[in-house]
């Protein structure tokens, strides 16, 4: 019987779901014209169990972990002379813990990264403005490979 629960609980070691998606719309200007980008940002939680569950009695040290990566893609584009596109990744942008069995804390664990929204947010913005020198790159390479 033991051999069942740990064989359970080794499966249920990392499980991951995605959560919120987030959408972001920019015009950069450059030389060549103007860049639309738009930006697509989606999380993807993953949760660990970790501990044990305690015998009659004792308490046990049964905790689930949970991390939240964010997920940005990009697509620029200046007319028809340039198209790129890109993702980035951003781990551990959020985490947390929560005593118990991760299957228990499921929507526990999205209710508390709902509430934590603008943090997303914010780290997909700080994304973005990383991108920027990135797509500004992108654009000057593409016009340099025209003219030469």
């Amino acid at each position: 019987m033991k051999t069942f629960v740990f064989a359970g609980m080794a499966a249920a070691l990392a499980i991951a779901a995605p959560v919120q998606a987030m959408e972001h719309k920019t015009v950069i200007q450059h030389p060549v014209g103007p860049i639309a980008a738009d930006y697509s940002g989606s999380t993807i939680v993953e949760m660990k169990q970790i501990g044990a569950a305690g015998v009659a009695g004792r308490p046990g040290s049964l905790r689930c972990t949970w991390t939240v990566s964010l997920s940005v893609e990009r697509d620029a584009k200046v007319g028809s002379a340039l198209q790129t596109r890109r993702t980035m990744t951003r781990a551990n942008v959020l985490k947390g813990s929560a005593p118990g069995w991760c299957s228990e804390r499921n929507s526990g664990v999205d209710r508390m990264v709902e509430a934590r929204g603008d943090e997303l947010r914010g780290a997909m913005m700080a994304m973005v403005e990383q991108d920027r020198a990135v797509i500004m790159a992108e654009a000057d390479k593409a016009i340099a490979s025209r003219e030469g």
